[in-house]
């Protein structure tokens, strides 16, 4: 399936997948500023922020993903230009917009990226929620074999547990 959105950058192409963000450097600017690293994907669940800043008529802004096991860099873009570290950062797509329809249209991608990055999250934490309640129904059941709770008490504690008060 190919991608939900996309945006050409100054540095490369930012492209919004169903399952991952996608930074290709097939473009003039991304193979001058990159060289021939190539692209890379970030899944949602291995994101940590993603920072953004809106691309406006006299000034760039840029798209960053920041994840685990990845080197930082300020990405630091002002009037008519963006310095080199930018450019180079292989998480950073620099943006640039010469109306404001191309400003939404960046602001609705990363809308839509930050939508897709909050389910994975909340998805995350709703998976370690659900094992955190098979724990302590097992340590429930330990202390029902064990003799310590009554099988009425057993009974009365796994509701709770599991939000049916």
């Amino acid at each position: 399936m190919g991608p939900l959105a996309k945006f050409k950058g100054q540095n490369g192409i930012l492209l919004i997948h169903e399952e991952y963000i996608e930074i290709s450097r097939k473009s003039l600017g991304g193979f001058s500023s990159q060289g021939s690293k190539g692209d890379r994907q970030f899944y949602y669940s291995d994101i940590n922020a993603i920072e953004y800043k809106t691309p406006m008529f006299f000034s760039n802004g840029y798209f960053k993903i920041i994840a685990g096991g990845t080197k930082d860099v300020n990405a630091n873009v002002g009037l008519f230009g963006s310095s080199m570290d930018s450019m180079k950062d292989p998480n950073t797509v620099i943006l640039r917009a010469f109306s404001k329809k191309v400003s939404s249209e960046c602001d609705l991608l990363y809308k839509k990226a930050m939508s897709k990055l909050n389910n994975a999250k909340s998805k995350s934490s709703s998976l370690s929620e659900k094992g955190s309640n098979l724990d302590e129904l097992k340590k429930l059941g330990e202390l029902l074999s064990s003799g310590i709770l009554t099988q009425e008490e057993f009974e009365s504690e796994k509701k709770k547990i599991l939000g049916k008060t």
